[in-house]
Parts: C-alpha cells; sequence; structure tokens
C-alpha cells in the first residue's frame, strides 16, 4: 500500500510515515476512544454506589463523553482542514490529559460528568485527525487496509483496557481509573508532538468560514454514498456503545461477576474485533469493501435473531449472553474500518469537515442508546436484548440494502 502522490504542502516539510510508523500512531490516537469507554465502564456499579446517584446520571457519565464526542468533531474536523492536523491532535490530547486528571478529583458527580464531557470533545480530536490523515495519505481502499491494521492495533487496547479497568476498580476505586486514562493520553500527546508530521496536503483557510462551511456539510449531507456508508457506521457504533454501556449492570448485576470478572468478558469480545480486523484486511483486496461488509451483515442477522430469542426467554445465562457479544464485536471488525473510511473518502479535499460529520452521527447513535439504557435498564435483560436486536437489523438493513443500492462506485 503506498500513499497516493500528491504535492506536498509548503507548511509540511516533514516525509510522510510509512504505513507501519503510520499504524502504530493510528493505533495510539484511535485507541482512546476505548480507553475513555472501556477502562472506565467497569467503574460504573461503583460510582452509583458511592454517589447513590440515579441510573440516568450515572449514564450521563458515558452518554456525556458521546454527546461532547460528536459536537466536539464539527469544530475539530474543520480546524483540521483549516489548520492542519498536529495543532488539532496537540491541542486535544492536551484537554484529554488536563480533563481526566481533574475527573479523578471530583466530589460531585456533576463534576465528574464535566470532566467526561471534556474528555469526549477531546477525543473528537484524535478520531477526527485520525481519520483525516488516512485520507490525506491514502486512495479509499488502501485507506480501509491501513485503517483496519491501525483498528487492530486498538483491538489489543481494547481488549487490555476493561481487564485493566476491572483490577483498578477492584484495588483502587473509579478514581485510579481516570488517573490511568491520563497517562494514556500523555503517552499519545508526547509521541504527536515529537514523532508525528503534519500530513495535511493542502490546506483551506476558508474551512471554517460561515458559508463554505454550511455548503460543505450540505454537500457532504446530501451525498448517498455517504450517508449509506454512514448508515453503517452509525448502527455498528450504537450497537457497540449499548454493549459497552449496559454491559455492567448486566454481568457485573444480573449476573454477579466482579468488576475483573467483567474485564475479562469485555476482553473476550475485543479479542474477537481483533480477529476480525486481521481478516478483514485481506478481505478488502480480494473482495473490495462492499462484499466485505455484506459478509459481517450476514453476521449482523445472527445476532438479531439470536437477541430476539434472548428477549423472549430471558435466560440467565452468561454463555447465552457471551455468545451474540463476541458475534458483535466480531461483526464490528469488519463494518468500523470499510465505513469509517469510505464515508470520508469521497471528499479528499474536505477530509476533517467529512470526518466530523461522521463521528457527528456516530454520538448520535451512542447518545441515544445512553439514554434508552438510563431509562429502561432496570428492567434486566429485556431492553438489553431487544437495542441490540435493534442495532444489529439497522446494520442488516445498511450493509444488504442500502449500500448495494447507494454505494460509490469508488467505494465497492
Amino acid at each position: 500500500m503506498r500513499a497516493e502522490p500528491a504535492p506536498r504542502d509548503m507548511h509540511s516539510p516533514h516525509k510522510p510515515p510509512g504505513a507501519v510508523r503510520f499504524a502504530l500512531f493510528l493505533t495510539l490516537l484511535l485507541g482512546l476512544q476505548p480507553v475513555v469507554t472501556d477502562l472506565f465502564l467497569t467503574s460504573l456499579p461503583s460510582l452509583q454506589a458511592e454517589f447513590q446517584a440515579p441510573m440516568l446520571t450515572i449514564q450521563a457519565t458515558m452518554f456525556g463523553v458521546m454527546i461532547a464526542f460528536g459536537l466536539g468533531q464539527l469544530f475539530w474536523g474543520a480546524w483540521s482542514d483549516r489548520s492542519g492536523r498536529r495543532p488539532v491532535l496537540i491541542w486535544g490530547l492536551a484537554i484529554f490529559v488536563i480533563s481526566g486528571l481533574l475527573g479523578a478529583m471530583a466530589t460531585e458527580i456533576e463534576w465528574l460528568i464535566a470532566a467526561r464531557f471534556a474528555q469526549g470533545a477531546s477525543v473528537g480530536a484524535a478520531i477526527v485527525g485520525s481519520r483525516a490523515m488516512v485520507r490525506d495519505l491514502y486512495a479509499i481502499r488502501d485507506g480501509a487496509q491501513v485503517l483496519a491494521r491501525g483498528l487492530t492495533g486498538l483491538g489489543v487496547i481494547a481488549l487490555a483496557s476493561p481487564i485493566l479497568g476491572g483490577v483498578l476498580t477492584d484495588l483502587a476505586g473509579w478514581r485510579m481509573n481516570m488517573v490511568a486514562i491520563s497517562l494514556i493520553g500523555l503517552i499519545g500527546l508526547v509521541m504527536v508532538w515529537w514523532l508525528l508530521p503534519e500530513t495535511i496536503q493542502s490546506r483551506n483557510p476558508r474551512a471554517t468560514a460561515a458559508g463554505p462551511l454550511l455548503r460543505n456539510y450540505l454537500e457532504i449531507m446530501t451525498n448517498r454514498s455517504f450517508l449509506a456508508w454512514s448508515l453503517v457506521a452509525f448502527s455498528t457504533y450504537g450497537g457497540l456503545f449499548l454493549i459497552l454501556s449496559g454491559g455492567p449492570f448486566i454481568y457485573q448485576r444480573l449476573l454477579g461477576l466482579t468488576a475483573t470478572e467483567f474485564g475479562l468478558i469485555m476482553a473476550a469480545g475485543s479479542a474477537s474485533y481483533l480477529v476480525a480486523t486481521l481478516i478483514c484486511r485481506r478481505f478488502i483486496p480480494r473482495r473490495g469493501l462492499l462484499k466485505t461488509v455484506q459478509f459481517a451483515g450476514w453476521i449482523s442477522l445472527l445476532i438479531g435473531i439470536w437477541n430476539a430469542v434472548l428477549a423472549i426467554l430471558e435466560p440467565q445465562s452468561l454463555i447465552a449472553m457471551l455468545v451474540p457479544h463476541m458475534l458483535y464485536g466480531f461483526a464490528h471488525g469488519f463494518h468500523q474500518p470499510c465505513s469509517n473510511a469510505a464515508a470520508p473518502g469521497l471528499f479528499p479535499e474536505k477530509a476533517g469537515t467529512a470526518s466530523s460529520l461522521l463521528g457527528l452521527m456516530m454520538a448520535t447513535a451512542a447518545v441515544v442508546t445512553g439514554v434508552y439504557l438510563a431509562v429502561f435498564l432496570d428492567d434486566g435483560l429485556l431492553p438489553y436484548a431487544l437495542g441490540l436486536t435493534f442495532w444489529s437489523a439497522s446494520l442488516c438493513i445498511g450493509a444488504l440494502l442500502v449500500l448495494p443500492r447507494h454505494a460509490d462506485t469508488q467505494t465497492r
């Protein structure tokens, strides 16, 4: 895989990183998203016990991150098209580190929610910058392969995060989870500052002006191929967030697992995701993006059927819960890299803005899921199983029905 030949921007004197080195940067930057969720989620029952807060307030520490994550990307995306990827990454990571430390010192749940909101906004910088850098350097299909390679590394981080979070929660309490999140962000900040060159090839000084920005939004949001690929990204992330946010209460409260044991369950799901990204990297050059996603769409259909049965029978069984959990992680390993590369890849000259809109849609799925869980999760397994059935059905529609009709030729 080679970067697309293009003239370098006069403000970008460094050579672009090689594919392997770039994948390492992608791993670190994209990995901040599971760090901020997976490393923290094992502490949710502890938060409820310490602050004696209602479910909606506790869930706000998760879906509040997603609200900020979505809205923040609108700012970071346009700024990255105007000023470059490096400034966005440096400022975003600095805010990430500071907000985590402030959250660790919170004595009121409202302050913790505020810190988590700042974390979500800053993670948006890392995700937008990462997706935009992929489009800066690679054609769409090559970019999907590179992104899958970076997401394999993300799978390792996602595998380790809940285990680390569970151990820290059991040994030292939820505050240590926040400290650990900040330390990981600090490593990212140092690496970007010292080692990552600018990748943008042509800055757009009017990218943040109101008129051009609105026109860009309109052009992107009326593109049928972008919307079709975004439906896949939207749906796969909605189901993932349901597992992340609802899982602690299902596995720990309903099935009686400890935080550490739950961390191992989440790691198992991440392991299936990691394996899928490895397979995905081989599928893409042979089968193309569309057929790769369609393969995962049939798996999503199986997940939907399985969870519909769970919703009816409501078994108190670890295996019955774990199987669709791991299958979802496996399908996500195909849906995520393909959709995340294809949707913004249609707009190379405004990749940051397109990435931010995609991120906003994904964050919206997470927020809707978080509010749904906050309202209904106390009713037991039924809302969780129905929610995963819904997102799996949405994935089937997107991958098997919508994409074949509307995906652009270059994203097939």
